[in-house]
Parts: structure tokens; C-alpha cells; sequence
């Protein structure tokens, strides 16, 4: 078989609920678009039916549906790092399992695509409804203080849902050291390995089913990731309110 133009990495931990459709949705546009492409879903140590559910796809769809499977919950960039690896595209988009970006956006990215000018697309999200004034708050204070620390201009550093070519995708998911939470700096490894970073805008909706690895453990998150900074200080540097071009 001749290898597909793009790959979807979706990350999935007890997801039964939503990986039929996240997969008919993005095969759906794909066909459409006459766009060769394979999803590749890792099984994070799910308790549930998704590793089965994810086996009646595969056998459903062949080879545009690829798996791989943790033993053990290994975390999002883990199951990032095995995706990537596991795929066979030209181009790799890494998008959660939990429906929140919409699968047909995917396809919003890869038109912003351009390799001649363009090395990393990351979708900007924005909600569909009106979110918690304590996850807004966070999720600004955050980005203000990584873009403070690193230099970036970036709207949303928190952004997971980001494409590039193969070989670009390998550079960011890879890391050195340990991280609670490496997906929240995936931008800053973008920006400080000098890559080429469009943003563009999402939707971002609310889980509708499922349960959220966030589900009674915020505030543990959020002290977790500020843990993080020193780490990533030390692997990609920083430049302290030194505001590079966008």
C-alpha cells in the first residue's frame, strides 16, 4: 500500500464513547477532500471497551485505521511520542480523542500548511460555549507567563492540536528530562527549535461524553504544570520578556 499524505494521532484513554465518531467524522471529510490519510489511535492503558471498539474500526476500515496500545496509562505525550512513531504519513496532526477539536478541523490546519513557509500549524481554540472563570483564568494567566518567559507572541500555548511534516512532528514530541504535563509545551519546543508556527482558529467545544483526565484533579494539574517551567527552562532556555517576530 502507498503510504497515506496524512496521519491523525488521537491519544485515547477510556474513550469508548467517542472514537467511532471522531473516526467517521475525520474518514468523512477525508473522502470528500479525496485526501489520502490513516488515524492512528493509541490506547493508553483504557479500562473500558475502546481497545475493542477500536479493533471493530480497524477491521472496518483496514488500513486508514492503524493501533497501537499501551499496557499502562503512559500519558498524553507518551501516546504522542508512540503515534508519531507508529504512523506513515507525510504530514502527522496530533488531536485529542475527546471530540473537544472538531475532527473536520483538522483539515482547517492542513490548508494552512505550506512547507515552503509554514513548519508547525497549531489550532487556536475557541470555545463554543462559555467556559469556567477559573479554567479562563488559568489558561490566560499561563499563556501570559510562557510567552513572558520564552519570548513567543503565541494566543494559545496550551494548544495540543497541532500539524506538521513527519520529521518535524518527531523533533517536538521527543523530549529530554522529566515533565508532569510536556503537552503544554509543545509550542515553546516549536518557537525555541526556531520553527515556523501558524496559528489558526478552532473551535473548541465541551466533552460530551467521557470523563476528562482533569475530572477532580485541576488544581493538582495546574500546580503540576507550574512545576514544569524550571524543566523547560532548562532544556529550551529562556529569554525573559525578549519578544521575538511572530
Amino acid at each position: 500500500m502507498t503510504s497515506p499524505y496524512l496521519s491523525l494521532v488521537a491519544p485515547c484513554l477510556n474513550e469508548e464513547k467517542n472514537v467511532v465518531e471522531l473516526c467517521e467524522r475525520f474518514l468523512s471529510v477525508a473522502h470528500a477532500k479525496k485526501i489520502s490519510v490513516e488515524i492512528v489511535f493509541v490506547d493508553d492503558g483504557s479500562t473500558d471497551n475502546t481497545w475493542m471498539i477500536l479493533g471493530k474500526l480497524q477491521d472496518q476500515y483496514g488500513d486508514e485505521v492503524r493501533l497501537v496500545r499501551h499496557s499502562t496509562n503512559r500519558g498524553i505525550p507518551q501516546g504522542w511520542i508512540s503515534g508519531v512513531e507508529g504512523s506513515t504519513g507525510e504530514v502527522v496532526c496530533l488531536i485529542d480523542s475527546d471530540l473537544q477539536n472538531p475532527p473536520e478541523a483538522v483539515f482547517d490546519l492542513l490548508a494552512a500548511y505550506d512547507p515552503i513557509r509554514v513548519d508547525v500549524v497549531r489550532g487556536v481554540r475557541r470555545p463554543s460555549a462559555k467556559q469556567p472563570k477559573s479554567r479562563l483564568f488559568f489558561s490566560r494567566s499561563l499563556n501570559f507567563l510562557l510567552n513572558g518567559i520564552f519570548g513567543m507572541n503565541s494566543e494559545d500555548n496550551k494548544s495540543g492540536f497541532v500539524l506538521a511534516n513527519r520529521d518535524t512532528m518527531m523533533q517536538l514530541v521527543h523530549h529530554q528530562g522529566h515533565y508532569n504535563h510536556y503537552q503544554t509545551f509543545i509550542g515553546v519546543a516549536a518557537h525555541t527549535k526556531l520553527m515556523r508556527v501558524e496559528e489558526v482558529p478552532t473551535l473548541f467545544h465541551d466533552r460530551r461524553a467521557g470523563v476528562s483526565f482533569l475530572s477532580g484533579r485541576s488544581m493538582r494539574v495546574i500546580r503540576e504544570v507550574y512545576q514544569d517551567i524550571p524543566n523547560a527552562c532548562k532544556e529550551f532556555g529562556w529569554r525573559f520578556g525578549r519578544k521575538d517576530d511572530k
